[in-house]
């Protein structure tokens, strides 16, 4: 708690003071809210300057969070943070997000950029690299809206921009890659190694006794591996397997960590500069990550990946075939205590504690309707967000809703909102029926329902909604979420926008 207090003081020490040219006079100041990896949970709100962004001249504009300069404790130099979709789809890359590990995978051209968050280095291409001033990538919010940011300067010249800080108006100004002379395309012959290459893969096969699987060659493999979150890639390099060549190729196997093993036969397009190079791909089963299950060897002529460990599955407690089955998700729990802020005694009131009692409401009222019900958690116990959204899959439950509170850096803003996955039409039909429910039973401000990337919304497999029930940082509202009375409304409301939707659904 010294140590946050102590950074907390230090940046407001240097926003108060003379800035550097991230804050040019006249930058348009925002209070943003940083994520802090140590006690996973959003700390307090920070000052800081607004960045303007131009791509080859013209303004890239984020769609949430925008563009900040970020000061480390003890320095006057701002970093610049942008949210990493943005400037990596700008300069074509993809970008995955592993939360397992917390760590965002960049992709472009064979090039590969691992950043975990809160880490002060970062991956590339296999080497470790310091990141300026150690300022690491993180979860920001701004307005109710959240979003990845990433070390502007290290990410855009990792990617081959150029970037240019404009003082005077505050922006950045980013240079795409020139794009090299074209070479006149030579085809190899895929068939058969060419003189740059190292040789045959001669066999891939999994032991299923011993959840092993082996790839042997004709020569000692140099191999890489990508760690994608669901699926673990393994690029051979220089390598040719001939079954692979033209055609993808997949190995069902029996085994409880992999689902299914594929494999591609590629030339130099995945720049590893080797005429050829085979990608296979291990899809793994949910749950399981090659951080925590999987372990790859090698030796002589083979690369070995062996399963290590399967994950156990979720305890179900008994249902009742003939009911629709319910899945109760109450936000945080043991050690992560989400938002904390004071009440109108000065009491510290943890999100966690306002997440259960409005969720066993929930369950008891849908329970007295003829339902099923799984609560991720019944009492003050650390379930992680993998986990919950393991339970309510294996419980095949109908729907799967989410409790929590919301927090803001003002005081004067309250409301309800209502999420769902992107791109998921039951969820965003589930989603406008609680919101409506909450709405109609409570007499709150209704927000809307908006869609978001959150892990128990993605991982889940039935539609599934996050209901942010109130503003913690709005003292009328803190006070209603409080109160058993308005738990229970919030609670009716979600059951009755759950029936609705139940009712309404074709």
């Amino acid at each position: 708690m010294k140590r946050h207090l102590t950074w907390i003081l230090l940046l407001l020490a240097l926003l108060v003071g003379a800035l550097p040219g991230a804050a040019a006079a006249g930058t348009e100041k925002m209070t943003v809210i940083f994520y802090d990896e140590v006690s996973q949970s959003y700390g307090p709100p920070t000052v800081t300057d607004r960045i303007n962004l131009t791509l080859d001249g013209e303004p890239l504009i984020p769609e949430d969070v925008p563009a900040l300069a970020y000061y480390p404790a003890g320095s006057v130099n701002g970093r610049t943070l942008v949210p990493v979709r943005l400037i990596s789809e700008a300069l074509d890359a993809s970008v995955t997000w592993v939360p397992e590990t917390r760590q965002i995978v960049i992709l472009r051209e064979g090039s590969t950029i691992v950043l975990t968050a809160g880490s002060a280095t970062a991956l590339v291409d296999g080497r470790v690299e310091a990141l300026p001033d150690g300022v690491p990538a993180g979860g920001v919010k701004w307005e109710g809206k959240e979003s990845t940011m990433v070390p502007l300067r290290f990410v855009s010249e990792q990617l081959g921009a150029q970037v240019e800080w404009q003082g005077d108006t505050a922006t950045v100004a980013i240079t795409s890659p020139k794009e090299e002379p074209q070479q006149p395309e030579v085809t190899p012959d895929p068939t058969q190694p060419e003189d740059g290459d190292l040789g045959w893969i001669t066999d891939l096969d999994f032991d299923e006794e011993d959840q092993t699987f082996t790839i042997t060659a004709d020569h000692t493999p140099k191999y890489r591996i990508v760690d994608l979150g669901d699926r673990l890639a393994i690029d051979l390099l220089g390598a040719v397997y001939a079954p692979a060549v033209g055609k993808d190729l997949a190995l069902q196997v029996e085994s409880d960590a992999i689902e299914q093993i594929r494999c591609s036969q590629h030339g130099d397009d995945l720049g590893y500069g080797y005429p050829h190079t085979l990608r296979v791909v291990l899809d793994l089963a949910s749950g399981v990550s090659y951080a925590q299950n999987l372990a790859v060897s090698s030796g002589g002529d083979q690369v070995r990946v062996s399963v290590t460990e399967v994950p156990e599955q979720p305890e179900v407690p008994p249902l009742d075939p003939s009911k629709i089955t319910i899945a109760i998700d109450p936000g945080h729990g043991g050690n992560q205590p989400g938002a904390v802020y004071p009440d109108a005694d000065g009491n510290d009131v943890k999100e966690k504690d306002l997440t259960l009692p409005m969720s066993l409401m929930l369950a008891d009222i849908l329970e007295d309707r003829g339902y099923n019900v799984v609560l991720t958690r019944t009492g003050d116990d650390s379930v992680s967000l993998a986990d919950r959204a393991k339970m309510a899959n294996a419980a095949g439950a109908e729907l799967f809703v989410s409790i929590h509170c919301n927090a803001l850096d003002r005081t004067d803003y309250e409301g309800i909102f209502t999420y769902y996955y992107p791109n998921s039409t039951r969820g965003e039909a589930l989603a406008k029926q609680v919101q409506a429910g909450v709405v109609e039973a409570t007499g709150g401000i209704g927000r809307g329902t908006p869609s978001a990337n959150f892990q128990v919304l993605r991982e889940t497999t039935m539609p599934a909604v996050l209901v942010e029930t109130g503003f913690m940082t709005h003292p009328g509202e803190l006070a209603r979420l409080c109160d058993p009375n308005y738990q229970q409304k919030i609670a009716l409301g979600i059951a009755n926008g759950i029936d609705a939707y139940l009712n309404t659904r074709t």
